[in-house]
């Protein structure tokens, strides 16, 4: 899950990570906005709350010289929309004035079993851009069994030519953050250097799905998050499936594996089918886990044909069978079209299972499609 900024913001500024006055508004007409603009002071930069990047680049961050450009700012960016998702939030931050830029970031390194903590000299960029200039890169590896030891703060306040207190003070509120919240990533960009300080003013961080159902402090942001899904979109968090609703079509496609469920969908449109929804089970799906998929989509009631393409090898074809008639028997079953196709282990006994049932199962992925699109 992709933090806002705000909430950013909020997390290390409570861990006495130095950053600019502002405040959230919620609407273009939020009573609380003109009290906030003379509390914080012009100018200002007034910032869309998106779950992503590359706001600058797409106009989504407007610096106002007065409190009049601000409420216009403001209007202009409630109207806005970012991948197709309508803008929720705005923040409006004090303008500081900076005298230089820098990077400063933590990420999850999963190969390496390790944390990596990135800085650079030069902020503001995508750090893509860093990386590919000779030296505009420092990497520190942290290995989370020792934590974030003194001798990797110095040597990162030298390569940057900073106080060590100052940096040392940020990097381990950062690294705080970073465990306390589950982050996979966690980026100042930039860092400013301003006369009174370094300050962060442009704040990113990411954190780990699986910890959103028992890390109690992601409470307030899962709440937030989950506000803004559909109901499906809910569902698959909580049961942790792979759903996206490519939208038109009146097939589902569900599948174990995200690469056999796009072939499935390939094949379906060749077959002269149209996929609506495409939702992956993952591996060693049990009958449970078979059976909320099936009712989620049918749920839904905008899909009439569902098509089932299992390869069974940590996953039992038995189990999903069972999984297939534990749903219709609970739905009804009859305003959707079923069509399986199971290979693999236990398949003898899905096949049984299924066509006692009067559900036919087919052997190729190619037959299954003609015969959805049927």
């Amino acid at each position: 899950m992709i933090l806002y900024e705000f909430e950013v913001k909020s997390i290390l500024e409570k861990l006495g990570v130095p950053v600019e006055p502002s405040c959230v508004v919620s609407s273009k007409n939020d009573s609380s906005l003109l009290p906030c603009l003379k509390t914080i002071g012009p100018p200002f930069m007034v910032k869309a709350q998106v779950r992503g990047w590359g706001r600058g680049k797409r106009g989504l961050i407007i610096p106002a010289e007065t409190e009049d450009d601000a409420v216009q700012a403001v209007k202009e960016l409630f109207s806005s929309s970012y991948e197709g998702q309508q803008v929720r939030y705005v923040m409006v931050s004090r303008k500081v004035q900076v005298l230089k830029e820098y990077y400063l970031a933590l990420m999850l390194d999963a190969d390496a079993q390790s944390i990596l903590l990135l800085a650079s000299r030069e902020g503001g960029i995508d750090v893509e851009e860093l990386a590919q200039q000779p030296g505009g890169l420092l990497l520190q590896p942290v290995d989370p069994l020792v934590g974030l030891r003194g001798y990797m703060v110095r040597r990162v306040a030298n390569y940057l030519g900073l106080e060590t207190s100052e940096v040392s003070r940020i990097l381990n509120a950062m690294y705080t953050a970073f465990w306390k919240y589950n982050m996979i990533l966690l980026e100042l960009n930039p860092l400013a250097l301003t006369e009174g300080g370094l300050i962060a003013i442009d704040r990113k961080a990411v954190i780990d799905d699986d910890a959103l159902q028992f890390n109690s402090d992601l409470a307030e942001f899962t709440v937030r998050f989950q506000e803004e899904l559909s109901e499906v979109q809910r569902v698959s968090l909580r049961e942790g499936f792979a759903v996206v609703e490519v939208g038109g079509g009146e097939l589902a496609v569900v599948g174990n594996g995200a690469g056999l469920t796009m072939a499935t969908m390939d094949y379906v449109e060749q077959a002269g089918g149209r996929p609506g929804l495409f939702l992956d089970l993952g591996g060693g799906a049990s009958a449970e886990r078979v059976e909320k998929a099936l009712l989620l989509v049918m749920s839904l009631g905008k899909y009439n044909k569902v098509l089932l393409n299992i390869l069974g090898g940590i996953t039992r074809c038995d189990e999903v069978a069972r999984g297939i008639l534990r749903a219709l028997d609970k739905s009804g079953g009859g305003h959707v079209k079923i069509v399986v196709r199971l290979s693999g282990f236990m398949e003898k006994e899905a096949r049984n299972l299924l066509e006692s049932r009067g559900i036919r199962v087919f052997r190729t992925l190619e037959e299954a499609a003609k015969e959805v699109v049927s």
